[in-house]
């Protein structure tokens, strides 16, 4: 689906709504502004104090808007889902305009460069892969990297049946200072992070499972310990699940690797991509190990369909399963459903 470009819009066509998360301290907030097209100008911004928005934040947003331009647009853009959704749409009708909800990807090329931006300055996890990465980095690695992290209305990553906003965002930050620091070796520092996420969340099993993952690099027995009082809390955990699939791996009990992978993509959000595509890579390479080819396959294609952009799953099919003469004709036939998906990213 295409994606809208300044070029596509006259003067006096549209505004775009669009909101961005923010951190402040423990508090996950929103950030909505509005965009006139096809200048690019930022006209308003309104930061919610609420859980969601209200109309008197959507009034003021588009007043300060309309002082701005001093006309109404014949057309509103918003992303498809967005919860000031339906608010909007009533606001919008009051002034002769309409709201069109699109497709997040349609926006894409608008947001990408207020988020780059606005990243720089504030902390916000769904910025962090426009900040983050390069101009130089290839649009496979940013695709995939701008899935790691959840919309703020998406389900949580942990499966609590909450939305993200409300469950594990406030302690993001805490989150990705305690695995970046793990993975430079400085203990003391994550583990200063994973003290900061329990004063703000408690001991939740996500919590205990990232103690367990920062621990995995300095003591692994402990490690162990902490990863079992987060199944303990919740069997169902999908990262924890997912941990223990690696530990089983590496201990060489297939079996129980393929059962523990298997438990997290039950668990795991159907639309947390990121993750179940991460999960059953590893499925499938366990199931090729172990002899199993058209399992293997089948948990590869499944994971490329989640992310079409995912480099090692592409290359796992490509050298293990389609071009291997070591297997039979059936094995290496690539299953016509996923040609689509294997193509869709050059």
């Amino acid at each position: 689906m295409k994606s809208y470009q300044l070029k596509d819009f006259r003067d006096g066509d549209a505004w775009l709504v669009l909101r961005l998360d923010a951190q402040v301290k423990d508090q996950a907030i929103d950030i909505y502004m509005t965009m006139d097209l096809p200048s690019g100008r930022l006209m308003a911004f309104q930061t919610i104090d609420t859980d969601v928005a209200e109309e008197r934040h959507a009034q003021k947003l588009l007043a300060e808007s309309f002082a701005q331009k001093r006309k109404w647009p014949k057309r509103i853009l918003l992303t498809k889902g967005d919860p000031a959704e339906e608010l909007l749409h009533k606001i919008v009708a009051t002034h002769g305009g309409r709201l069109e909800a699109v497709p997040e990807s349609m926006l894409e090329e608008l947001v990408a460069p207020v988020k780059a931006s606005y990243g720089q300055h504030v902390f916000s996890p769904s910025s962090m892969a426009y900040s983050a990465l390069e101009d130089d980095v290839d649009e496979m690695d940013r695709e995939s990297a701008k899935q790691m992290v959840p919309d703020a209305y998406a389900p949580c990553w942990c499966a609590s049946g909450k939305k993200f906003k409300f469950c594990c965002k406030p302690i993001i930050r805490e989150i990705v200072g305690a695995m970046t620091s793990a993975e430079d070796g400085k203990k003391d520092e994550a583990l200063k992070f994973i003290a900061e996420a329990k004063r703000i969340a408690g001991e939740t099993p996500e919590v205990l499972c990232r103690e367990a993952i920062v621990w995995a690099c300095f003591d692994k027995a402990k490690s162990k310990n902490l990863l079992d009082r987060a199944l303990s809390v919740n069997p169902n955990h999908p990262r924890s699940n997912y941990i223990r699939g690696i530990n089983l791996k590496a201990l060489g009990d297939y079996p129980g690797a393929i059962s523990a992978y298997q438990r997290a993509i039950e668990a795991y959000p159907k639309t947390d991509r990121f993750h179940l595509n991460e999960t059953y890579n590893n499925l499938g390479t366990v199931y090729f190990e172990s002899g199993q080819v058209l399992k293997a396959k089948a948990a590869w294609e499944q994971g490329l369909i989640l992310m079409p952009s995912d480099k090692i799953i592409r290359r796992n099919l490509l050298e293990l399963i389609y071009t291997n003469q070591k297997i039979s004709t059936a094995e290496r036939t690539m299953s016509s459903f996923v040609q689509k998906f294997f193509d869709k990213v050059h």
